[in-house]
């Protein structure tokens, strides 16, 4: 086992010079006079095996352990050192090496460095490193001054606890407190789990309630779903005979229309003819004036919108300028922020170099005298004369004076630790007292806050349901609103459906309508010439042939007929350009010539349909184009004979048949104006955003009922919440008055302590008084002795070298301080120059370029915007000609159209004519637009029920019977009426009942789990008792054997036990000791005497220590109290063991008796403050 092999001291407390001891196996002793040192070698020990307790080592703080001179000299160290060399040789230190060597320093500012083998390592790698061997500075291997006085006092639970710490029983005790603490969590976590599963439970009921529910409303609505399908098949199957009906009232209007066309066509023919003959005049002039226009009125447009443009590029460029200013008034004031900072950075350098040649200065001053305390250091060195031999008998005398003092200072520490302790105690009590008072305070004050919080949640719980109540009846309230919104909701949608699909038609109509009103308008400006109506306009179909013209046309009598090609092109551009619509155009000097069809001898021909058409000869061509080769029959019969031979044609009725078979029929209506009887664009709108906000109405509601539900679940949670927190409001309640009881008590009790340790302490006091007085004789002594020491060691001069060398140290430090002070200033005045050199004047620089580019961008910007304006100007004085030049060209086509209005008047008489007969037509075609937007509309809610029919799951309408219709209507309500019943249902709960049951089955196995690892926690810490209780018993067995042997051994012939106050349960009670001392009766050791008390205590201790063995040990004045004979049997026995187990006993000791047994003493004394240390290796010395 590692042992001290050798020790080295420097400047640590009494310990100036280096001091080296040198240490064997066996029994050392280490001895000396009070006052010169011996202790702090232990110390020495302690501060090297890195204790961090000043107070242990016997200082106020660190820096006082460093060696502060004699009290003659002013020489002290700044550092101190303990190096501890240990034997190795069975490698139970875990370094490589068979000596290993520690080693401490510390220094004035406390900070400590650590070695092993001379390499630096944390403290903490050191302890362990140490600890592997046992090795520690509070090992019990470590006997301090004073250990033994306090164990021969201490009471039996505290001589328990000193075993059990032995033992590491607090392992045990650790242990068993984790172990109950995870008992306590168990046990929660039980509870915990059973309230999960209670309330999971609960879940679980209501999820079935509801998932009943939502299967019961699952296949309600299915049953709704299926009659609603039944409804639908029947409308689909309503609407679409009515369609049928339709179709044939369609066929047949469109008969009666073709006739009136033929009389129509007729006058618009004749019309073109006059219309031609006005276009003459003049005609060439106004087109190139008209041409004109449209050029000016173009090149007026994109003079406006290049304006725009100007106007544009001015406000971006103003915005611009405003921006570029403002940043370049940021870049100035940058600039002369940076300016400025390399002024101040320019000083700083001037000022710092001062200051460096100032330090500069005072290092060479420095560095001077320190040269000379070199040279004084090498002059002084001399040694002592004869007045050591004085010297010594005065410390002789003074040692003498010292062990009365120790004697005395021993009691007057007794009696001061006692009334420290009853001092200690009394401050204690006083503040037991204090806190008890404070906690029966706010015992009081937290049951008058639980009482005022029990009123509070009580009207709270009150409020609750009240709210509760009231949010219930308002949630009904308004799911029965909307409800009946919904009903309203969905008719509007309907409606809007029906309106919107109307209004597609009449829109598509209207275009085409809007489309030739457009180029008539142009043409009767005058913009657009050689325009001379549309055909219907031109022509005149004779009586009773009306519908079969109609019908022949196929949308051709609405044509409009142009001059020639040119104009046709012009109206077809016009058309693009303002998108207005698509119309039909037929040019009358673009036509081909249609040869004329010979009317076939079949029975039922009338005739050409063009014969039945009057125009104007100029017409006759367009009206060939369009009616030239279809032929005017009487029946259907003989339309279809014609059709096979190859002709086109078509009956009075108006149906029409076309070469090769196909034909055209139905029930003739005459023209419809869809504007007169839609709702318009602005009604729709109106219509419209009413439905959506209807809807957005709707979904608010509904959110507003879902936030209310979550309300009513959150109250209701809430509701619950506070009667538990009331229930275990009132738990504590009861528990705080229990409390006050207990604290009122408690502090009476207390009370009486402290009246009698307040006794106890004034009768410590006088008895201190007595011993400091005596004390105080004996220092006025001792004073004398040691003024006329310290006067013969002055003569001597020995510290002289040590004072001279310490202050060659501070001055070496001093010089050290200012180079790294001058150092410091050298890096900040570097640190400086750079930072204005590659920081500063480069991002000066960078500022003054942003500036300069600033200014440049602003220049060039405010010429761009002085053009724009120029170009603003100009543009505007140009569009002021052109609208100047276009109203003169407007006026000379105005004074042209003059001449033409003599034409005018035979063309408004046929005009007249062509009025009557195109009100008949436009009836017939009302009556034909209306059907078909009836079959439309039928078509479009066939849709509609066809994809309701879809919605509900069937993709062709269902087969029914008249009966199944008859109490339809009353079995839907009757279901909706127990939908309604149900109320509300979670459509999750199903998914949410598997969830929950699958959640109740996690719980209750978790459950079984916890109940589990709590059995077996409670077996564990069982075992922990009983492992604890049997290592216990049996080191108390083995120490009670070995107490008895070291107690004998040193007695005499003496018996000593050690006695269990409770054997059931050794660690409710305390272990005592009972002691017989030769030829005396046994008795406790609380009742023997202090003398055989120290001795008991010796035996415990070396009892304890077998038990723990360790390869060496330091023990410090533990013979103190014992007398001669007792002292001398423990050297015999410390000597004894040294030799049998080859072990190491460091003793401190002033006792004849103990010197005389060991095997290796180091003396020490003191001189001028410092500790010197002498041995010898042969016994008997003293």
């Amino acid at each position: 086992m590692p042992y001290i092999k050798r020790m080295e001291i420097n400047g640590f407390k009494t310990f100036g010079l280096k001091t080296t001891l040198t240490f064997e196996r066996g029994f050392t002793v280490i001895t000396g006079p009070n006052g010169s040192g011996k202790t702090n070698i232990i110390d020495a020990v302690l501060f090297c095996l890195g204790e961090l307790s000043a107070k242990r080592l016997r200082s106020e703080n660190f820096s006082n352990l460093i060696f502060n001179g004699g009290s003659s000299s002013s020489v002290r160290k700044n550092e101190a050192k303990v190096v501890i060399q240990f034997d190795n040789s069975d490698g139970r230190i875990p370094v490589e090496t068979s000596t290993v060597t520690i080693s401490r320093e510390i220094d004035r500012n406390g900070e400590s460095i650590y070695r092993i083998n001379g390499r630096k390592v944390p403290r903490n790698h050191l302890l362990e490193v140490l600890s592997v061997a046992g090795i520690s500075s509070y090992g019990h291997n470590i006997v301090l001054q004073g250990t033994l006085t306090r164990m021969a006092e201490i009471s039996p639970q505290e001589r328990r606890k000193i075993i059990e710490d032995m033992l590491g029983i607090a392992q045990y005790d650790a242990e068993k407190a984790e172990a109950e603490s995870k008992l306590k969590e168990a046990d929660v976590a039980i509870k915990t789990a059973l309230g999960q599963i209670s309330e999971v439970q609960k879940r679980l009921e209501d999820l079935e309630r509801e998932r009943n529910n939502l299967l019961r409303y699952n296949f309600l609505r299915r049953e709704i779903g299926y009659l609603e399908s039944v409804k639908t098949s029947w409308e689909i199957k309503r609407l679409r005979t009515e369609a049928e009906k339709i179709s044939r009232e369609i066929m047949a209007l469109e008969e009666k229309n073709k006739i009136i066309l033929e009389s129509r066509e007729n006058l618009r023919l004749k019309r073109r003819e006059m219309e031609a003959e006005l276009r003459k005049i003049g005609f060439d002039e106004v087109e190139k004036k008209q041409a004109n226009i449209l050029e000016i009125q173009t090149s007026i447009s994109n003079l406006k919108s290049k304006l725009n443009e100007i106007a544009s590029k001015i406000s971006s460029g103003r915005n611009n300028l405003e921006r570029l200013k403002k940043i370049r008034e940021t870049l100035q004031q940058r600039y002369n922020s940076v300016l400025k900072e390399i002024g101040e950075t320019e000083e700083k350098i001037k000022q710092l170099e001062i200051e460096r040649s100032r330090l500069d200065g005072e290092i060479k001053e420095k560095q001077t005298l320190h040269d000379s305390i070199l040279r004084e250091l090498s002059e002084v060195r001399s040694a002592f004369g004869d007045k050591a031999k004085r010297i010594d008998e005065l410390e002789n005398d003074l040692s003498k004076i010292g062990k009365e003092k120790v004697s005395i200072e021993s009691e007057h520490a007794k009696a001061q630790t006692r009334m420290n302790i009853f001092t200690q105690r009394l401050e204690d009590l006083k503040t037991k007292r204090d806190e008890l008072k404070n906690s029966y305070e706010r015992l009081q004050e937290s049951l008058s806050k639980l009482q005022e919080i029990m009123n509070a949640q009580m009207e709270r719980l009150n409020n609750l349901k009240e709210t509760l109540e009231k949010r219930v009846k308002r949630k009904n309230l308004m799911e029965k609103e909307i409800k009946e919104a919904e009903k309203v909701a969905e008719y509007a949608k309907e409606a809007l459906i029906e309106f919107e699909a109307q209004r597609r038609v009449a829109n598509k109509i209207k275009s085409e309508e809007s489309a030739l009103k457009s180029i008539e308008d142009l043409a009767a400006m005058g913009v657009i010439t050689g325009v001379h109506g549309r055909l219907k306009n031109l022509i005149k179909v004779e009586k009773g042939y009306e519908r079969a013209i109609e019908a022949a046309a196929s949308g051709w009598l609405d044509s409009l007929i142009v001059e020639d090609m040119n104009v046709a092109f012009t109206c077809l551009e016009t058309l693009k350009r303002v998108k207005l619509g698509r119309v039909k155009i037929i040019p009358l000097n673009g036509l081909s010539p249609n040869s004329s069809i010979k009317v076939p001898e079949i029975d039922g021909v009338i005739g050409k349909a063009s014969s039945f058409i009057n125009c104007e000869k100029r017409y006759e061509q367009a009206v060939n184009f369009v009616f030239g080769d279809t032929l005017l029959v009487l029946s259907d019969d003989a339309a279809l004979r014609v059709s096979k031979d190859g002709f086109r044609a078509v009956t009075l009725s108006g149906d029409l048949y076309e070469a090769g078979g196909g034909f055209e029929g139905g029930y003739y209506r005459a023209p419809v104006d869809f504007s007169s009887f839609m709702p318009n664009d602005e009604t729709l709108k109106n219509l419209e955003r009413a439905v959506k906000a209807l809807k957005e109405h709707l979904e608010s509601r509904e959110k507003i009922i879902a936030e209310m539900e979550n309300d009513i679940a959150e109250t209701q949670g809430e509701i619950a919440k506070i009667s538990e927190s009331m229930g275990k409001f009132e738990g504590e309640i009861e528990r705080i008055k229990k409390s006050v009881i207990q604290a009122e008590s408690s502090i009476k009790q207390v009370e009486n302590n402290i009246s009698d340790l307040l006794s106890r302490i004034e009768k410590e006091k006088t008895q201190i008084a007595l011993f400091e007085s005596h004390l105080q004789e004996l220092s006025e002594i001792e004073k004398l002795k040691r003024e006329e020491v310290e006067r013969l060691k002055g003569d001597v001069n020995l510290l002289r070298i040590h004072d001279a060398e310490a202050r060659r140290e501070s001055t070496s430090s001093e010089i050290i301080l200012l180079r790294q002070k001058y150092n410091r200033l050298e890096s900040e005045i570097s640190t400086l120059r750079s930072k204005m050199e590659n920081v500063l004047k480069i991002n000066l620089n960078d500022l003054a370029a942003q500036l300069e580019d600033a200014t440049e961008q602003i220049s060039a910007l405010e010429k761009d915007i002085e053009d724009a304006l120029k170009e603003d100007r100009e543009t505007r004085k140009r569009i002021e000609e052109l609208e100047k030049t276009k109203a003169e060209i407007s006026k000379s086509i105005l004074s042209d159209k003059k001449e033409a209005e003599k034409f005018t008047s035979q063309i408004d008489a046929l005009d007249n004519e062509l009025l009557k007969l195109e009100k008949t037509y436009e009836e017939g075609v009302k009556m034909l637009n209306d059907l078909k937007l009836k079959i439309q509309t039928i078509n479009l809610q066939l849709d509609q029920h066809m994809e309701r029919l879809r919605t509900l799951g069937y993709e062709a309408p269902l087969d029914i019977a008249q009966g199944t219709l008859e109490d339809l209507d009353s079995q839907i309500e009757s279901i909706r009426m127990e939908i309604n019943s149900i109320g509300a249902v979670n459509q999750l709960a199903d998914i949410q009942y598997v969830e929950q049951a699958s959640r109740y089955k996690e719980l209750s196995v978790r459950l079984n789990e916890l109940e589990r690892e709590k059995m077996a926690i409670i077996r564990f810490i069982e075992e922990i008792e009983q492992k604890k209780y049997r290592v216990f018993m049996d080191a108390f067995n083995k120490i009670n054997k070995r107490i008895n042997s070291y107690f004998s051994r040193l007695t005499g012939g003496g018996n000593a036990s050690l006695k269990i106050e409770n054997p059931e349960n050794p660690f409710t009670e305390g272990v005592d000791m009972i002691v017989q001392f030769p030829n005396k009766p046994p008795i406790l050791v609380s009742g023997a005497s202090s003398g055989e008390r120290s001795v008991s205590a010796v035996a415990f201790l070396f009892a304890l220590q077998e038990f723990s063995p360790a390869s060496f040990y330091l023990f410090d004045e533990i013979d103190a109290h014992l007398d001669a004979f007792h002292v001398e049997r423990l050297g015999e026995l410390l000597a004894e063991e040294a030799s049998r187990s080859q072990l190491q006993f460091i003793v401190i000791t002033l006792k004849p008796e103990m010197i005389s047994k060991a095997n290796r003493i180091y003396g020490v004394y003191g001189r001028n403050g410092v500790s010197y240390v002498v041995s010898t290796t042969f016994k008997g010395v003293v």
